[in-house]
C-alpha cells in the first residue's frame, strides 16, 4: 500500500463500461517548484471525461498538427477503450508539503487546480484559494470558463433574448453569465426536471422540456417574438445543434460550445441555417489565441474568480452529487449509466 505523509495513495480509474474503481498509484518525489497537496474535495467534468473515456474524442485517435491546426487523419491510431484511465478533473486541498522555490504557497494553505479523483496530487499548477472565493466556485471553474467564453464570443449585450440548450453545469453557467452580460430574456432548454429547477437557481427567466414542447423553433417565436439574438447549445447533441438554429432569430446567433462526438446526425444546414444567415460560432475557452484581443483563458479564469468572490457569480447547486469516496464509484459510473441524476459529480474525502 502506498503512502504519503500517512494518507494512502488511491486514485479513480474506468473503462469504457464505466464501472469505476479505486487502484493505488505512486508519486515522484517532491520536486523544487511543487507542492503537495491532500484533496479535500474533487468534481468531474463529464462531457469531456466520457469522450476520453470512449475513445469517441478525436484526439483519442487522430493527432492534431500544432501548426497548421488541423487533425491530420493520415496518422490515425487504434483506440483501446478498455484501457483503464484515471478520471476527474479539479481538486481543492490543503498544502502538505512545499519545494523549496515555491512562493507565495506554505504547508497548510488551501489551494486548488486540475487534478483527478487522488488522495493526494502535486506538481506547480495549484493555486491559492483566496478569502471569499469557495471550494464550490473552485471546482466549478471549469466549466464556467467555457461558459464565459461562449457567452464573450456570443457577444451577448444589454435586452437581448438568449436561449441556452443543455443544463449540465456548463450550461447552467451560460444561463447565469448571459444574464450578468444583460440578457432580458434567458430561456433554458433540458429534458430533466432537476437541471431546468437549477436553472432557474442560476438566473433563467423561462426554463423549458424540449420533449413537452416539441418545435423549438417554432415555440421560440411564441416566447421570444422572432426567436433568439443568441442561442448557445450546451448539450453535445447535433439534434439540440440543430434545434438552437431554428430556435434563432434571422441573422442571429448560435454558439456551440459543447465538444460534438460521432456523426453529426440531425443536422439540416440546408434549411433555417441556409435561408436566415445564421452565424455560427464555436467557442473553446482553452484555444489559443482567442477571439477577443488580450483576452486568453488566463484572463478568463481571473475574471471568474473576481466574480465569484465578489459574489456577483455563484455556484448555486454545484456539484451535484457531493458523494463520500466509498459512494464514488457507483455515482460517476452514473455519468453513462443514469445521467439524469447526476449533475456534476464530486467526492469529499
Amino acid at each position: 500500500m502506498a503512502t504519503a505523509d500517512g494518507v494512502e495513495l488511491l486514485q479513480l480509474v474506468c473503462n469504457n463500461t464505466f464501472e469505476p474503481r479505486w487502484e493505488s498509484y505512486a508519486l515522484d518525489d517532491l520536486g523544487s517548484d511543487e507542492v503537495r497537496v491532500r484533496s479535500e474535495l474533487t468534481a468531474a467534468k463529464h462531457g469531456t471525461e466520457k469522450g476520453e473515456i470512449t475513445g469517441e474524442s478525436i484526439y483519442c485517435n487522430v493527432p492534431m498538427d500544432p501548426e497548421g491546426k488541423v487533425f491530420d487523419r493520415s496518422r490515425t491510431n487504434p483506440y483501446d477503450p478498455t484501457t483503464w484511465k484515471p478520471v476527474g478533473n479539479t481538486t481543492v486541498g490543503t498544502v502538505m508539503a512545499v519545494g523549496k522555490e515555491v512562493q507565495g504557497i506554505r504547508e497548510g494553505d488551501r489551494v486548488y487546480g486540475y487534478g483527478g479523483f487522488r488522495t493526494v496530487h502535486q506538481g506547480r499548477h495549484f493555486k491559492p484559494l483566496l478569502p471569499g472565493f469557495t471550494e464550490e466556485a473552485a471546482c466549478c471553474m471549469d466549466p464556467a470558463n467555457f461558459a464565459l467564453a461562449a457567452v464573450r464570443d456570443g457577444q451577448v449585450r444589454i435586452g437581448e433574448r438568449v436561449i441556452v440548450f443543455g443544463m449540465g453545469a456548463i450550461g447552467l453557467f451560460a444561463v447565469q453569465l448571459a444574464g450578468l452580460s444583460g440578457a432580458v430574456d434567458v430561456v433554458a432548454v433540458d429534458p430533466i426536471a432537476r437541471r431546468r429547477e437549477l436553472a432557474i437557481r442560476h438566473g433563467a427567466t423561462l426554463a423549458v422540456d424540449p420533449n413537452e414542447v416539441g418545435d423549438l423553433g417554432m415555440a421560440s417565436r411564441k416566447w421570444l417574438d422572432l426567436g433568439a439574438d443568441v442561442t448557445i447549445e450546451a448539450s453535445g447533441s447535433y439534434h439540440a445543434l440543430n434545434q438552437a438554429i431554428r430556435a434563432t432569430r434571422y441573422a442571429g446567433k448560435v454558439v456551440p460550445l459543447a465538444f460534438y462526438l460521432g456523426d453529426a446526425k440531425g443536422l439540416y444546414l440546408g434549411e433555417e441555417f441556409h435561408f436566415n444567415q445564421i452565424d455560427i460560432v464555436s467557442a473553446r475557452a482553452c484555444s489559443r489565441p482567442q477571439r477577443g484581443l488580450f483576452w486568453e483563458e488566463d484572463r478568463i479564469f481571473e475574471t471568474l474568480v473576481r466574480l465569484f468572490r465578489a459574489g456577483t457569480l455563484h455556484p448555486h447547486g454545484l456539484p451535484d452529487p457531493v458523494v463520500t469516496p466509498e459512494e464514488l464509484p457507483e455515482a460517476y459510473g452514473k455519468i453513462r449509466h443514469a445521467p439524469d441524476e447526476v449533475i456534476k459529480v464530486a467526492v469529499r474525502y
